[in-house]
């Protein structure tokens, strides 16, 4: 107050015309390199944390939940308001502000570049989910002045349009970013990353949805992900620990962590330190979600063939659901034999409806609410060997270059590798039930493209994943299949583990004298069971599921929106 008081004294007109502190103009900002990393920092509240990450596969079949998803069982309704549509776009100008005011600041051309970069980075991220949840939108490369009726009001631009712009986004961030920065920072790499990511998305929907142009986003795809792969600054994290390398990959707490150094690519990080704490085990335990017995079939056995194929596998229970299958398995779900922290496999159908616990993610030292701290993954190297794999192997079945042995050597193989799996071979055998699963695709390639799929399930489960990749594969019919759980052969007392004692109880009404170590669920009204008195658990009974084609494909726009732009349109089906 002093220091302000003598100011004023002093010049008194020239404090008047100061601008505010709260108030962020032209005038007052974008003055050097430090208001430029200022106002960019602001960008990054647009990185899921680590709960939408973990948890954004609910919106898939690889989770049913009580109560179930609304978008899963098509049942999803016209949203009246921008912000209940999310056809919102505040970000956007945020970051558009910034592209028309960065260039006063006083700063080499490459330290602008760079934060313009980020900039352009987070615009293609922001379109991209646009694009995947409404398709066409209207396209803004800069802020819209209020009193401009003919942007304000203007009709959706041409998906072309937007995803060149996007792809011209990405290709200006990669070619100015800076190579290395903070962890948790976008990187060139990181802007490699979502180009990949972006690419393989937009191409594969064209493919399958009968829209041309999508073979140069395949290309695009490809070289971002190989770029990625032959810069060196990235491999999977191993100890040779096939058992548990998977599981702790997403088990760590800072960028100085092995696993972080070594794959991820961006991550968002916490501190209990600082007290910057998130819900995540809550969420997981607490929140009525478990995963389905359709992911758990994709799970190979050791020795590489499916376990569909084994047989009585449709019958059998938890306890031998999990003996010589793919080491991921067991360390994504936890087993009947297993305790993970103060989670007991015996009692997974108190945490999880489906009887199937997510533990990929899960802290065992932080297990309470708002404990948990480990740092959650955005872009993975993982994630771009599959990406690698999907666009040259979907190309070459195209007829546009090869694929080979040495591609699923240096991609899918380096993956089962981390787990001591079987290798895939170019030869395997069209496994029927992944033929059934996704009947559109053909070629000289159909077996390897198949099984590249079961892949990207297993290994990017509880990763945000899975329904994305069901709608750019034209697969949305899964999502209306009756999803299950566990089996139970009758109803009566199990013992989950083989350990000799009873741990759960399937009754028709509850017991007079329980007894203290046994769980009991009365069918018809804590537990439903497919064939009624047995077969396998169902969420949801009653629950009518449709999806349609090609409404279900998009997300509707908001009837408010319609009625105050008229030039816009609603999508099909809506």
């Amino acid at each position: 107050m002093i220091s302000i008081l003598s100011l004023y004294s002093c010049k008194k007109d020239s404090f008047l015309t100061r601008y505010p502190v709260s108030s962020l103009t032209q005038e007052s900002f974008f003055n050097n390199a430090t208001d430029l990393n200022t106002y960019a920092n602001g960008f990054y509240s647009y990185v899921p944390g680590i709960t939408s990450v973990a948890l954004n596969d609910q919106q898939s079949d690889n989770y049913d939940s009580n109560p179930f998803n609304k978008v899963v069982a098509g049942q999803l309704i016209l949203p009246i308001t921008a912000s209940s549509a999310g056809w919102t776009w505040t970000y956007l100008t945020d970051v558009n502000y910034f592209l028309q005011n960065y260039q006063k600041a006083n700063a080499s051309q490459a330290i602008k570049n760079h934060y313009v970069g980020v900039a352009r980075f987070f615009r293609a991220w922001f379109y991209f989910d646009k694009v995947k949840q409404f398709g066409a939108v209207p396209w803004y490369g800069s802020t819209i002045n209020p009193a401009d009726n003919a942007d304000l009001y203007k009709a959706r631009d041409s998906r072309q349009l937007v995803m060149d712009s996007v792809m011209a986004d990405l290709k200006f961030a990669v070619n100015n970013i800076n190579p290395t920065g903070p962890s948790g920072t976008i990187t060139k790499w990181v802007a490699l990353a979502l180009m990949a990511r972006v690419g393989l998305h937009e191409g594969t929907f064209r493919q399958y949805q009968g829209i041309t142009g999508g073979q140069p986003f395949l290309k695009t795809a490809d070289s971002a992900a190989l770029a990625i792969m032959q810069s060196g600054n990235f491999k999977l994290y191993t100890t040779n620990h096939p058992t548990q390398d998977y599981q702790n990959l997403f088990l760590f707490y800072n960028p100085t962590d092995a696993q972080a150094t070594s794959e991820v690519i961006l991550g968002s990080y916490y501190s209990s330190t600082l007290h910057n704490f998130t819900a995540l085990d809550g969420y997981m335990t607490g929140y009525g979600l478990g995963l389905t017995k359709g992911l758990m079939n994709s799970y190979l056995m050791t020795d590489g063939t499916p376990f569909t194929a084994v047989p009585g596998h449709d019958t059998m229970m938890i306890k031998g659901e999990f003996n010589n299958r793919d080491p991921r398995m067991m360390q994504t779900v936890l087993q009947a034999t297993a305790t993970d922290g103060n989670l007991k496999g015996t009692k997974t159908l108190g945490n999880a409806p489906t009887g199937y616990l997510q533990i990929k993610y899960y802290d065992p030292a932080t297990p309470g609410w708002n404990s948990n701290y480990n740092a959650g993954i955005n872009f993975r190297y993982g994630e771009m060997l599959l990406i690698y794999a999907e666009t040259k192997a979907e190309l070459a079945n195209a007829g546009v270059g090869t694929f080979t042995q040495a591609d699923l050597d240096m991609t899918i193989n380096l993956l089962r590798d981390r787990v001591g799996m079987p290798h895939l071979m170019m030869n395997v055998p069209i496994d029927p039930v992944l033929a059934a699963s996704y009947p559109n695709v053909s070629g000289s390639l159909q077996n390897v493209l198949l099984e590249i799929r079961r892949e990207r399930r297993v290994e990017l489960a509880c990763e945000g994943f899975r329904y994305d990749d069901l709608m750019r594969w034209k697969s949305g019919p899964l999502l209306a299949q009756q999803f299950t759980g566990m089996y139970f052969p009758a109803l009566g007392t199990y013992d989950l583990n083989g350990d000799g004692v009873a741990d759960i109880a399937l009754v028709t009404s509850a017991p007079a004298n329980p007894v203290a170590t046994v769980s009991y669920f009365v069918v018809g009204t804590d537990i439903y069971l497919s064939h009624g008195t047995y077969g396998n658990v169902v969420v949801n009974p009653t629950l009518v599921k449709t999806f349609t084609d090609p409404k279900n494909y998009l997300f509707p726009l908001p009837t408010q929106e319609l009625q105050l732009n008229p030039k816009l349109t609603q999508n099909p089906g809506w």
